[in-house]
């Protein structure tokens, strides 16, 4: 139950593990998003999941013009090994974010953005650029820089971010599908083959993951799945009286 799209597993799995060239992985990673996250992100609008809104309105304000530039000049500078390499440092900047909101155990959090002032604005519409133009090569990435900018800068809680990085993705990936297939219209048939075989699957686990996720937050599993040293010490008496 994170933020992270069917593109961060389908990207690096179809380039290293199937050799699949870049392209073709990327337009895939948006088209299967496109309805897999498409779906989570109605039933995160259906159920009224909270989500931070001002994020939402400046990520995507950012993100959108960045994937589209990066469509047209980024992507044609990098070759398939750079687009690797670049990917897997976004991966490991997320690795990095949840490793420090976990080694914080009792960090104020947030429902929403407090305070909310321009020079945030400017930093959630920057974010989202720079997010945009990793999308353009890689499939994703936008959610991964609005997600730790919010839970890492302005102390968002997980279980608000996580939704609203889910509705950016999917936006994001509704018109970068479009982007590639309407105005360039040079979709590989790969990447055509592969969608037509994962739509099924992607259509009911993403919503469903959607729905699971706003129930079950990973801290309240984490505290279900833990005894806290009281409740072992009662058990061990217990137990000792029950001895003859």
């Amino acid at each position: 139950m994170t933020s992270e799209g069917g593109g961060a597993v389908a990207f690096p799995f179809m380039t290293l593990c199937l050799h699949i060239d870049p392209i073709s992985a990327r337009d895939f990673s948006l088209m299967i998003q496109t309805f897999g996250m498409g779906g989570a992100l109605f039933v995160v609008l259906f159920m009224k999941v909270q989500i931070e809104e001002r994020s939402l309105l400046f990520g995507c304000l950012g993100s959108i013009p960045g994937m589209c530039l990066g469509f047209a000049y980024v992507d044609e500078l990098l070759d398939a090994a750079q687009k690797k390499m670049l990917f897997v440092s976004i991966w490991s900047s997320f690795a990095i974010a949840l490793f420090l909101l976990n080694s914080q155990k009792k960090r104020l959090t947030y429902s929403t953005i407090p305070d909310f002032k321009p020079w945030k604005a400017v930093v959630l519409t920057l974010t989202g650029f720079v997010g945009g133009v990793f999308t353009s090569f890689a499939g994703s990435g936008v959610d991964i820089c609005i997600f730790s900018i919010n839970t890492l800068l302005f102390r968002v809680s997980e279980k608000t971010a996580t939704p609203t990085t889910v509705v950016i993705m999917g936006l994001n990936s509704m018109i970068g599908f479009y982007c590639r297939a309407i105005w360039y219209g040079n979709v590989p048939d790969l990447a055509v083959e592969y969608l037509k075989v994962s739509i099924p699957v992607a259509t009911t686990m993403a919503p469903m993951g959607s729905f699971i996720g706003s129930h079950f937050h990973r801290q309240s599993r984490k505290d279900l799945t833990q005894t806290s040293p009281q409740d072992t010490q009662r058990k061990s008496s217990s137990q000792m009286c029950k001895l003859p």
